[in-house]
């Protein structure tokens, strides 16, 4: 199992990026249900 340097870098930042999108998305969730309500 030879996993390129490249591809665990491409991994890491990809995470790094996508949990504040996903913060983000549940924060306007919960924006827009309150203003349904």
């Amino acid at each position: 199992m030879d996993v390129p340097i490249a591809f665990l870098k491409g991994l890491m930042w990809g995470t790094v990026f996508s949990v504040p999108l996903w913060l983000a998305f549940c924060g306007w969730i919960k924006i827009i249900m309150n203003f349904i309500r």
